[in-house]
């Protein structure tokens, strides 16, 4: 089946519209989670880097920094973890782009 752009805009659009209403009510927060990676894992929709890190890999809960998810800054890491399951995930980042950012701010 192949997905047509304007079905991908839809189902992005669905995403977010189940990401928002995910954050909004923590008694369907799961499901919620649960059927928006099963409508892009089933047409085969890609997320921006962004986007990947608001679910969960291993227990496919939503991931709300500062609620269920711990965000540290750890020796050029950006690393994730997941209070629910303890899972963690890394992304590095650049540390000069962290260091001019500090220099504009003086």
């Amino acid at each position: 089946m192949t997905v047509y752009r304007n079905d991908e805009k839809r189902f992005k659009r669905d995403f977010d519209y189940l990401v928002k209403a995910a954050r909004e009510n923590n008694a369907l927060s799961d499901r919620y989670a649960y059927i928006a990676k099963r409508i892009l894992t089933s047409k085969k929709i890609k997320l921006s880097k962004e986007e990947k890190f608001l679910i969960c890999r291993s227990c496919n809960r939503l991931l709300i920094p500062g609620v269920n998810c711990r965000v540290r800054l750890k020796q050029g890491f950006l690393t994730y973890k997941c209070l629910n399951c303890g899972s963690v995930r890394k992304v590095k980042y650049d540390k000069r782009i962290r260091r001019k950012s500090n220099r504009i701010g003086k």
